[in-house]
């Protein structure tokens, strides 16, 4: 077992631990001697390391943010660049379609990311406080952009219309990842190859550029 007293490789290996055991069994089930087990440390790292089962739940969420909201960054960064100089409707649509074939590629393409589904999803039906650690470094900025750049598209001044709107977006590309078993099966896909994370990215741009439109006629 690894060494309690080395804590870049025992407070990580419980973490990563954390991501697999309470993804499969859930908080309540899951049991300190299982995160233990699967981590290859003693027992007693957990209350070194996090105080308790629900410190290390805590530390998984946020970790589980933080890498999210990293792969979120380069479009964020771009979307704040081209807010600060202005930017018209036909620039707002490139980088709406740059924003939703990044969360198709992050949360249906990316192994890593992959594995955190079920945890997002637990907190979605039965938020804890962890649901704050994750909420405003990934919910919440990918849903204030979305709003703001379907504003631009389809002259909505409503910011509670913008904000189901983009609810919406995002919930077209959850589906691919809560309901993966279902979409390999009835469509007979190989489980997300290459090929076909980019014909889910081409589907979901295309349908939202096309409520958007229809928006759009409906506000002029």
């Amino acid at each position: 077992m690894a060494d309690p007293n080395t804590p870049a490789d025992a407070r990580e290996r419980l973490i990563q631990a954390g991501i697999d055991i309470f993804a499969e069994y859930g908080f309540t089930a899951t049991t300190t001697r299982m995160l233990a087990d699967k981590a290859q440390v003693n027992l007693s790292a957990i209350p070194y390391y996090f105080r308790s089962k629900e410190g290390l739940y805590n530390a998984t969420v946020g970790h589980i943010a933080d890498v999210l909201a990293d792969h979120l960054t380069p479009f964020l960064d771009r979307l704040q660049t081209e807010t600060a100089k202005g930017f018209a409707p036909e620039t707002a649509r490139l980088l709406l379609q740059q924003g939703l074939s990044t969360m198709v590629t992050v949360m249906c393409g990316d192994p890593g990311t992959m594995r955190f589904s079920q945890i997002i999803l637990r907190e979605q039906m039965a938020p804890t406080a962890a649901f704050d650690l994750i909420y405003p470094k990934v919910m919440e900025r990918m849903l204030s952009a979305f709003s703001t750049l379907i504003a631009t598209i389809t002259g909505e001044t409503d910011p509670r219309q913008c904000s189901l709107q983009a609810i919406l977006l995002m919930g077209q590309v959850m589906v691919f990842r809560a309901g993966k078993a279902t979409v390999v099966r009835r469509i007979g896909m190989a489980g997300y190859t290459a090929g076909e994370i980019a014909e889910i990215q081409e589907l979901v741009v295309s349908r939202a550029m096309a409520a958007l439109d229809f928006m759009a006629t409906r506000q002029a």
